[in-house]
């Protein structure tokens, strides 16, 4: 199985993290260098789309029944992603923290949480300083 160099990927990501939180393996897509994620509840599909080397994550939400997404939202210039739980809810975060870091477990200020047990949840997180 292909797979893509971390250093030349913007989007800082451990790919186990993606497959623990979706119980999937997504196979690299080479002629878009991306990764697919699915979840299904309740009617309802969350597609993740990572371009990690170009740092943008595509959310789409589908509806059984209708060929148009219903939600939909571009990110890009991620850095960051990390899996945090919120309770009883565990969380995908993926954006970008307040200031560059190395440090794969950043707190993030920009992007997108999601959850998808016990029901499919995206939230933004636009957290401002001061």
């Amino acid at each position: 199985m292909a797979r893509l160099v971390q250093s030349a990927c913007t989007l800082r990501f451990a790919e186990h993290e993606f497959v623990e939180f979706f119980s999937m393996v997504s196979p690299l897509d080479e002629e878009a260098c991306s990764y697919t994620y699915c979840a299904r509840r309740d009617g309802l599909e969350l597609v993740l789309t990572v371009f990690p080397i170009a740092g943008e994550i595509y959310a789409d939400v589908f509806r059984d029944g209708v060929k148009q997404s219903i939600i939909s939202s571009r990110l890009r210039d991620c850095t960051h992603s990390r899996l945090v739980r919120l309770g009883e809810v565990q969380w995908l975060e993926i954006g970008r923290p307040p200031v560059p870091t190395p440090h794969a477990d950043a707190h993030l200020s920009w992007g997108l949480r999601l959850a998808i047990d016990p029901h499919l949840r995206i939230e933004p997180i636009n957290k401002k300083e001061g």
